[in-house]
């Protein structure tokens, strides 16, 4: 795929997008040089031919920059953009466990690279400086790309989506400055005193590495000081429940411990109606205070293919619970369809392509536990008759345990 039609397909269809880029077996180095290189030099051409061709006008006066400053410039923006969304990368991989996330380089790369595709792109406002605005909203909707792609790529807790975006949005935030703050010495100043140093055709390129390392550490720590108010606010609602209703959860429901990732995988059949499974693999245990399990299988039958995952929530199924009866919506266009809705307790979550190629069917069931069927060249009613295979009443009634710290 062009790397314009992804951009194109991320502005328009964000989330099928992120599902076909998690599918795609790219690493680091062909994400870089097949997207990161590629738009970053978007806004450091567009914003240096703006200010040496068009230049800034106010009050009858057109000021317009040399091209030696303007290719400086050009240079600056450049590395800092590559260097820049690296450094957001670690710090989303960093704290990916925290929102129960994977903590994978290759994944936090993928994400934070094409999420920030509607903000690179929008430097080509930059090419008319009158126009720079635009690449503010730009660089929004960025936010947006980041908060949809979070629990498809990094594979997070869904309701963690919120404050797991704002940390990266964050980490994003403070890079840019320091990064501004060191173009400005490179143009302007000079570099001394800096820690890491890069030579580069236009000169010595100096950042800040201990802001930077500091930096890190307080998006970690920012992470986990909203992780522990998510739980207090959790906690604060099953007790102002309890006291509503004046019952108590049952022990099977209680907020401690997991359905053992073993127990998930057992859940998975051989063969689901005209399904084989191609192949299973399960993760769980603890990271921190933080317990988790999931297994997933693939299965085949002639050219369709079928993912099955199965994902205990831990201590997010209270909050999935007290908000369940709340959880509604649906989406339609020309290409696709999107519904949630609740059944019997469960939240019930379904999405497809009109075409046949494509159609997902979740359900949350009443003890927090996912099961997940994700099709390819399968309708709607081919993946639900798969779901219909698992037994789910057995996955709500499985024992927890907690793995030791």
């Amino acid at each position: 795929m062009s790397l314009f039609a992804r951009v194109k397909n991320l502005l328009l269809q964000p989330r099928a997008e992120w599902r076909r880029i998690d599918e795609e077996p790219a690493g680091i180095g062909r994400t870089m040089v097949r997207a990161l290189l590629p738009l970053a030099a978007v806004p450091a051409v567009c914003s240096a031919l703006g200010l040496c061709l068009v230049g800034i006008r106010g009050g009858g006066i057109t000021v317009r920059l040399p091209w030696t400053v303007g290719a400086l410039q050009a240079l600056s923006l450049y590395l800092l953009a590559v260097i820049g969304l690296s450094v957001v990368a670690i710090v989303t991989a960093m704290v990916a466990p925290t929102f129960g996330g994977r903590a994978e380089a290759t994944r936090s790369f993928k994400l934070v690279v094409h999420g920030a595709a509607a903000a690179l792109a929008g430097g080509f406002f930059l090419l008319v400086p009158p126009l720079a605005p635009l690449a503010l909203l730009a660089a929004l909707y960025s936010a947006y790309l980041v908060f949809t792609g979070i629990p498809i790529v990094m594979r997070c807790a869904p309701k963690r989506s919120v404050p797991y975006t704002a940390v990266v949005v964050l980490a994003g935030a403070v890079v840019g400055v320091l990064g501004n703050s060191a173009m400005t010495h490179f143009l302007f100043a000079g570099l001394g005193g800096a820690e890491v140093a890069m030579h580069t055709p236009g000169g010595l390129l100096r950042l800040d590495a201990t802001s930077l390392a500091t930096a890190s550490q307080q998006m970690a720590d920012a992470a986990q000081r909203m992780a522990s108010a998510s739980d207090q606010q959790d906690a604060a609602l099953q007790k102002q429940q309890g006291v509503q209703t004046g019952k108590v959860a049952p022990a099977v429901d209680s907020d401690k411990g997991v359905v053992p990732a073993a127990a998930l995988k057992a859940a998975l059949p051989e063969t689901l109606g005209p399904f084989g499974r191609r192949s299973i693999e399960m993760q769980g245990g603890r990271v921190g205070d933080r317990e988790a399990s999931n297994a997933r299988a693939d299965y085949a039958s002639g050219d369709q293919r079928l993912r099955v995952e199965l994902t205990d929530l831990g201590h997010m199924r209270r909050l999935m619970a007290d908000t369940g009866a709340v959880v509604q919506g649906e989406r339609e266009n020309a290409v696709e369809s999107e519904r949630t809705w609740q059944e019997g307790g469960r939240i019930l979550h379904e999405n497809y392509r009109k075409d046949g190629s494509f159609a997902q069917f979740t359900t949350t069931l009443r003890n927090g536990v996912v099961a997940e069927l994700t099709g390819q060249r399968m309708t709607l009613d081919d993946v639900k008759a798969a779901s219909s295979q698992l037994d789910l009443n057995l996955l709500e009634n499985l024992r927890r345990s907690t793995t030791p710290p």
